[in-house]
């Protein structure tokens, strides 16, 4: 089928560069800032967490987890997972805890805090990470030892009770360079 109106196109194709042109011409701050923008993640419709600008959304690796982020840059990157969850408090740290093996003895805390009306209770392990390959964390699949890993973690317990579990999986450097946003993120619940 032949184009009825063959002037009309070059002047269509023209018109719409010029308009994408003046955009992207009055808008290179605004997509930038845009890109470097922290985001924010409900939790419970009651409170929001500022996610680092520099935590990147990736898609869940599993369909129990709500939201994920990749921590880092290049191949070497920390995995970053948020969910509710329930259980004792203490009986998921203690299942954190014993995914790794070895690590510094020191390094392996845990801290109690109440930010605003949330209670939080900040978990850090090192060594070397027993990741559960498929299967979930209480189902079979393979494991994989990763060696020299880390972990910072977080059970955010709202007034009402529910958890909401946020856990920094991955290489130790990783890990320990991006603690500090981290708890800096969880803290962000309080305000």
């Amino acid at each position: 089928m032949r184009n009825r109106y063959p002037a009309l196109r070059p002047v269509a194709l023209i018109a719409a560069f010029l308009s994408s042109a003046v955009l992207v011409a009055a808008s290179p701050a605004t997509a930038e800032q845009a890109e470097k923008a922290p985001e924010s993640v409900s939790v419970f419709d009651k409170a929001e967490l500022k996610v680092p600008a520099e935590f990147k959304r990736t898609q869940p690796a599993s369909r129990i987890v709500q939201h994920e982020f990749k921590v880092g840059e290049g191949e070497t990157t920390a995995r970053l997972t948020m969910m509710a969850a329930g259980g004792s408090v203490d009986a998921n740290i203690k299942r954190w805890k014993g995914q790794f093996s070895g690590g510094d003895e020191a390094a392996q805390k845990s801290e109690k805090m109440d930010i605003g009306k949330w209670t939080v209770h900040i978990v850090d392990v090192s060594g070397a990470y027993a990741e559960r390959m498929g299967g979930g964390p209480f189902a079979g699949g393979k494991v994989v030892q990763r060696e020299n890993y880390a972990m910072a973690g977080a059970i955010l317990i709202e007034p009402e009770g529910r958890q909401f579990f946020i856990k920094m999986i991955g290489p130790a450097d990783v890990v320990k360079t991006n603690r500090e946003k981290f708890v800096t993120m969880v803290k962000s619940i309080g305000q």
